[in-house]
């Protein structure tokens, strides 16, 4: 492998894991909102006077297994997006500056 094979590698390597981390930090955060407001909708469904019922367990069941499905194709989007902003990063010539991406992407 040439230097210049190398350090093309080492570029992608690193224009690949700024974007993960991006799409990490972005997934987290919405995520994090998401979990807050179920665990509200939880507290307030536990003042109910309605006791839970089978029917009312499987639907719950059937909303976490659609927001597992949503949590990967959420952190998928944001991958592509943030893959996105660091070839444009790249291009302009801003990747590790505080210009176009603000403090999201740190310099290798």
């Amino acid at each position: 492998m040439t230097l210049e094979q190398q350090e093309k590698t080492i570029m992608d390597l690193r224009k690949t894991l700024l974007a993960m981390r991006r799409a990490a930090v972005l997934t987290t955060s919405e995520y994090e909102k998401k979990n807050r407001e179920l665990e509200e909708a939880l507290r307030l469904g536990e003042r109910s006077p309605s006791p839970s019922t089978l029917e009312k367990r499987e639907l719950q069941m059937d909303d976490i297994e659609n927001s597992t499905f949503n949590a990967i194709s959420l952190f998928d989007h944001k991958l592509d997006q943030a893959y996105a902003e660091v070839e444009a990063a790249v291009s302009a010539g801003t990747l590790g500056t505080s210009g176009q991406l603000g403090t999201q992407f740190i310099s290798l």
